[in-house]
């Protein structure tokens, strides 16, 4: 009779588990994948509304190439030495700036909000044109509560040219 019992309860105990593992994604009890929280442009619902493609063409090259550091939030990680781009001034000042850091890139040490960020940024120059800096730039500057007006290619060209010689990533000193 022990056995008999032990045996239901084996078989039972393994249709449970096999239920379990089988229905991994039954929701509220195991997550997706696809449910990682996505960010939301808080701009999108204007823009929609003015008929606009939310964020334009410098939304997708930010999601390509810069949220995979400074998050699709603009908050970047500082404890992994990765500055914010949500409220920089950097970003929303001259334009001229944020053109040079991702023309040929920035090394630390820097300061943001009270946390020293001793990172290095990689030049976009040979990687992205004119037009596809002004675009991210002109996202970055009016994305993430920032006010920054929008960047031409015309600014980039001209900056492209005159830095053209350089080699090395810029310093904040450099850039004040």
């Amino acid at each position: 009779m022990q056995t008999f019992r032990s045996r239901i309860f084996f078989v039972g105990l393994s249709v449970l588990a096999l239920l379990v593992i089988t229905a991994c994604n039954v929701d509220g009890f195991f997550t997706k994948l696809e449910d990682d929280p996505k960010w939301v442009d808080p701009n999108a619902a204007a823009a929609a509304a003015a008929g606009q493609d939310a964020g334009g063409p410098g939304k997708a090259v930010y999601g390509r190439i810069c949220a995979a550091c400074h998050l699709g939030s603009g908050k970047g990680v500082p404890g992994n030495n990765i500055p914010p781009l949500a409220g920089s001034a950097w970003a929303q000042g001259d334009a001229q700036v944020p053109i040079k850091i991702v023309l040929h890139g920035l090394r630390g040490p820097i300061e943001r909000n009270g946390v020293q960020i001793n990172g290095q940024m990689a030049a976009w120059k040979d990687q992205l044109s004119d037009q596809e800096i002004a675009d991210v730039l002109t996202y970055v500057r009016s994305a993430f509560g920032n006010t920054g007006a929008a960047v031409t290619p015309d600014e980039v060209k001209s900056i492209r040219e005159e830095t053209a010689s350089r080699t090395s990533p810029f310093t904040e000193a450099e850039l004040q």
